[in-house]
């Protein structure tokens, strides 16, 4: 394999690692702030 061919998958597999992080984090804000939506609603 040639290096330049190394290198787009390298950047591939960089750009595919931070959309999946990036995914993860807004799955946590999504279920954090139904979490605290529900906590507010059980305090009324």
């Amino acid at each position: 394999m040639n290096p330049a061919g190394s290198i787009k998958f390298l950047y591939a597999a960089y750009i595919a690692t931070w959309l999946i992080h990036g995914l993860y984090i807004g799955s946590l804000i999504r279920r954090y702030s139904r979490l605290r939506e529900r906590k507010k609603d059980l305090g009324k």
